[in-house]
């Protein structure tokens, strides 16, 4: 499954890279065309500087339809506005919908992709409301590393800027501030044995990767569990995967706080041992200038705690954890 996805992104990417590069798109090729524009983005004013708002692109059916939508930053009046792309067969070509609601009123926007040059989609794009029409105006956006460049040309209506910029928001980052005080490799001591918990950043810094191993005397190094951060777009929260060489498996989400250079984490942990029964678990981990301390503030088996004694006493113990690399090359 896991080389199934990573094989459809690769093809995926490929035909964008393709379509930024070809002549304007089929109804077999458009959707690969407008995928450049799926993900969350910050729109600025034409200097990159002055933020103006937030998109959100998503496909609303995959390879038929894209929706999308936008709220506005600021103080000017606050303006929303929602939409979808498609392939219309009637037009034989690329078409959006959109109604906003801002300073003009209820405004509807009709867009129709006219050309394809290199990385730059040409649009042909009429708005109005139930009285007039607003404006009619070419749009060029430009895709580049750093997002896309707009450029509006008006040839009827009311003006408006001349350029804009889209820039990409990641969301796990925004969701996760910590990250780079996580990642690199800690070195600690549990139930007398040495251990090893080597974090790093995923593809594009969309998620961490957090791998923890047993170091035996001889050096020889046994992984022992994994701890994945991702980020759940429909609860706007990172979400984290537990999994142990024993087959325990859990998920938790982090709450975190920062006062002053002190950073906590706590985390709710609910799951399955290998045999099914039911565990949970509340795990805080403070971060300060003097490394990371780790706790198992509760550990609870179908809905019991631990029982008081050495082996409570033992998993609740705060477990110091010293910080050898940060990660970086």
């Amino acid at each position: 499954m896991i080389r199934t996805l990573a094989l459809l992104a690769a093809t995926t990417a490929a035909m964008m890279v393709q379509s930024a590069t070809a002549a304007p798109p089929t109804k077999d090729t458009w959707w690969s065309t407008m995928g450049q524009y799926i993900g969350d983005h910050v729109l600025y004013d034409g200097t990159g500087k002055t933020e103006l708002g937030e998109f959100e692109v998503e496909w609303g059916v995959p390879f038929e339809r894209l929706n999308y939508r936008f709220h506005s930053a600021g103080d000017d009046v606050p303006s929303t506005m929602t939409g979808f792309c498609h392939w219309d067969d009637k037009a034989g070509m690329v078409r959006f919908i959109e109604v906003e609601t801002g300073a003009d009123g209820l405004v509807t926007t009709e867009g129709r992709l006219v050309d394809v040059e290199g990385a730059t989609l040409t649009w042909k794009i009429r708005s109005w409301t139930e009285k007039a029409t607003v404006r009619e105006f070419e749009m060029k956006d430009t895709f580049g590393p750093d997002g896309v460049a707009r450029s509006v040309k008006v040839t009827s209506g009311k003006t408006m800027p001349e350029s804009f910029r889209w820039k990409p928001v990641n969301q796990f980052q925004r969701a996760f501030p910590i990250g780079d005080r996580l990642t690199g490799t800690w070195t600690f001591t549990e139930n007398g044995r040495k251990m090893k918990t080597m974090v790093g950043w995923g593809p594009g810094k969309e998620t961490i990767q957090e791998r923890t191993f047993a170091i035996g005397e001889d050096g020889t190094e046994t992984l022992t569990s994994t701890v994945t951060y991702m980020y759940d777009r429909i609860a706007d929260r990172v979400r984290m995967h537990f999994l142990d060489a024993n087959g325990s498996s859990a998920w938790g989400t982090p709450r975190i706080e920062t006062d002053g250079d002190t950073t906590t984490m706590d985390v709710e942990w609910f799951g399955r041992s290998p045999n099914g029964t039911r565990i949970s678990a509340n795990t805080k981990a403070t971060l300060d200038e003097n490394g990371m301390t780790q706790t198992v503030r509760e550990f609870r088996v179908q809905g019991d705690a631990v029982p008081a004694g050495p082996a409570r006493t033992m998993m609740t113990a705060p477990t110091k954890l010293t910080r050898t690399s940060d990660g970086t090359t």
